[in-house]
């Protein structure tokens, strides 16, 4: 079905059937998708400027699969700004690509209910915690607002919403992820991965920047 944005009639493009919320390229416009319907939710905050290689469309490998980055979140922190990429696999699974000072780490939402109500259950920075029998270590602990939206994501974007965002370090190259806000805790799991090894296509065009 061909939807058009109900503020400027711009075309819009859904890529994932489990796509409910994106954002007009044409004038900013925030839209919520009910079943054949589409819902004007006002501006988006305008993202900061920055210099990713990444755009909504952009694919890569990894673990073997195909994937094609379909929206992203800007998350604001007080020593600057990263970006959550949400990635769609061929074979209909969901990770999350976070890109943060020159890392970049793949993903994904643990289906387990998260055992922490608090950020204080996990301890301080540098303590260690064990999940899933392995051993992680608290490298970040940093409050976050969600900045800015691009492209679809998989629920309402919530402008300025507030929480907590904490990093752990685990074996092999191993990254996990805990997210209090919003009155819940979500762990992601996943690990580092150099940009060369996801073989992207289809990146942005920047100048001055190229892939070899």
């Amino acid at each position: 079905m061909e939807y058009h944005c109900p503020t400027c009639g711009a075309p819009l493009q859904f890529q994932s059937r489990v796509s409910v919320y994106t954002t007009c390229g044409h004038c900013g416009s925030m839209v919520v998708r009910h079943d054949m319907e589409l819902e004007n939710l006002g501006k988006v905050s305008e993202l900061l400027k920055d210099m990713t290689p990444f755009m909504p469309g952009t694919t890569g490998l990894y673990g073997g699969k195909h994937f094609t980055l379909a929206g992203r979140i800007k998350v604001l922190y007080p020593k600057g700004t990263w970006s959550e990429w949400w990635a769609l696999f061929d074979d209909g699974s969901e990770g999350w690509l976070a890109e943060a000072q020159g890392f970049y780490m793949m993903s994904f939402l643990d289906s387990d209910p998260a055992p922490w109500n608090r950020v204080s259950d996990l301890g301080g920075l540098g303590g260690r915690v064990e999940i899933k029998g392995e051993s992680f270590q608290i490298d970040d602990i940093k409050n976050v607002k969600y900045a800015g939206s691009e492209g679809e994501l998989p629920f309402v974007f919530q402008r300025n919403l507030q929480g907590t965002s904490v990093d752990l370090r685990g074996p092999r190259g191993k990254f996990a992820s805990v997210f209090f806000g919003d009155g819940s805790t979500k762990l992601y799991l996943g690990e580092y991965v150099p940009f060369e090894k996801f073989q992207f296509q289809h990146l942005r065009e920047l100048d001055g920047w190229s892939v070899e």
